[in-house]
C-alpha cells in the first residue's frame, strides 16, 4: 500500500461515521450529491483533473463551497478551473492546489497527532466535548491574521496558534467532527464586541442533544480577559442576530435558555438578581464574576449602574476596600468584573 491510499485511509478513520453526514452535502440533490464526492475523491488523491456531468459554473461553484465547508481538512483546495467537453457532455474541473503535495502529506500527518489532544474528552457527553475544544482554543489560540493564508484554515491555529474567524471556526470543526460532534461553519456579517465594527465573519453551529446552537469561539477569544468567556457560547437565533447576520444556509436554532450564562445560573433581569450573583460570588471568594444582564432598557447607564453594585457589594465583602474593574460586552449584555 502506497503512502497516499494510507493517507485516505487515516483521513476515513479520523472522521467518525456520525459525522460523515456532513450538513451542507445533506442539502445538495442527488445528483450533486454525485459530483461533490467526485470532487472529494479526488482532491484528496491530489487528482490534477477531475470529470463532472455537464452543469452550470455556479452550480459547480456552489458544491465545490459546501465541500469546504464540509472538510476543513482540504485546506490545500482554494479554486479551479472548468473547462466544458461538449462531445462527451461533461466537464473537465482542474483544482487549484495551494501548496506541493509533499507538503500537505507530512502536515497532514502532523494535524492528526494534533488531534489526539482531544482524546482527554472522547467518551464525555456532546457538551463536554464542546466545551473542551471552546476552552482549548481560547487558552492556545489567539486572533492575529499575520500568517496570511494558513490564517483562514486550519493551518493558522495548528502550525502557529493563530488565525482569523475562519480558521478558527475550520478548526472548530475540525475537532469536533473528531470527536463525533455534529456541526458545521457558518458565514455572515457581524458586530465586533470590542469596537463595534462590521465585518464579515465565521463562526459555527453545534448540534447538542438533537439541538442546534450557535457558537462563536473567535469572539469568546477576543473577549478573554482573566477569565474564559462565553458570550457567545451556544445561543439561539434569537440572541446571535444581536450583532450577527447569517448569509449562509443554516439551521434553524430556536432553543433558547441552554447558553452557558442562563445554564450556570450567571443571568440577571434585574439589580435585585445582579447584586445576589455578585454577593454571591464574593463570598466564595471569587475574584472574577461573569453576568448577563436581560431586558436592558438603557445601555446609556448600565455599566455604570453595574459598576455601582459591584463597588457596593465589594465593600460590603470587604470593608478595607479594594478595585473594580469591568470589561464589557453590551452587544450581548455580559459583563466580566474584576475585584482586585
Amino acid at each position: 500500500m502506497n503512502f497516499d491510499n494510507l493517507l485516505l485511509q487515516l483521513r476515513d478513520l479520523f472522521k467518525p461515521a456520525a459525522s460523515r453526514g456532513d450538513y451542507h452535502y445533506s442539502r445538495l440533490t442527488d445528483s450533486q450529491k454525485r459530483a461533490y464526492e467526485v470532487m472529494a475523491s479526488g482532491m484528496k488523491a491530489f487528482a490534477p483533473k477531475l470529470r463532472l456531468p455537464l452543469r452550470p459554473m455556479n452550480e459547480v461553484l456552489m458544491i465545490f463551497q459546501c465541500l469546504l465547508l464540509d472538510d476543513p481538512l482540504l485546506f490545500y483546495v482554494s479554486s479551479f478551473n472548468l473547462e466544458r467537453d461538449l462531445a462527451r457532455n461533461n466537464c473537465i474541473m482542474r483544482p487549484d492546489y495551494k501548496y506541493p503535495q509533499g507538503f500537505v502529506r507530512q502536515t497532514t500527518n502532523t494535524i492528526m497527532q494534533f488531534l489526539r489532544v482531544f482524546d482527554a474528552v472522547k467518551t464525555g457527553s456532546d457538551l463536554a466535548k464542546e466545551m473542551y475544544v471552546h476552552d482549548y482554543c481560547l487558552e492556545h489560540f489567539r486572533y492575529d491574521h499575520s500568517d496570511g493564508d494558513y490564517s483562514h484554515s486550519i493551518l493558522g491555529p495548528i502550525l502557529n496558534q493563530t488565525a482569523v474567524c475562519q480558521g478558527i471556526a475550520s478548526f472548530v470543526k475540525l475537532a469536533l467532527d473528531y470527536l463525533g460532534v455534529k456541526n458545521l461553519v457558518v458565514h455572515g456579517k457581524s458586530k465586533n464586541p470590542i469596537d463595534g465594527s462590521t465585518e464579515e465573519h465565521a463562526w459555527n453551529i453545534v448540534f447538542i442533544e438533537g439541538h442546534a446552537y450557535h457558537l462563536d469561539v473567535t469572539f469568546d477569544m477576543t473577549l478573554k480577559g482573566k477569565t474564559n468567556r462565553y458570550d457567545y457560547f451556544n445561543l439561539a437565533d434569537a440572541d446571535i442576530r444581536k450583532d450577527h447576520t447569517i448569509l449562509t444556509d443554516a439551521p434553524a436554532c430556536t432553543t433558547a435558555g441552554n447558553d452557558y450564562m442562563s445554564a450556570n445560573g450567571l443571568t440577571a433581569r434585574n439589580v435585585a438578581e445582579l447584586e445576589t450573583i455578585i454577593g454571591d460570588s464574593l463570598r466564595r471568594r471569587a475574584k472574577t464574576v461573569l453576568v448577563k444582564l436581560l431586558n436592558v432598557q438603557n445601555k446609556d447607564t448600565i455599566v455604570s449602574t453595574v459598576m455601582s453594585v459591584a463597588q457596593r457589594q465589594y465593600s460590603g465583602i470587604s470593608p478595607s476596600g479594594g478595585t473594580v474593574e469591568i470589561s464589557h460586552n453590551l452587544n450581548q449584555s455580559v459583563f466580566e468584573i474584576n475585584f482586585l
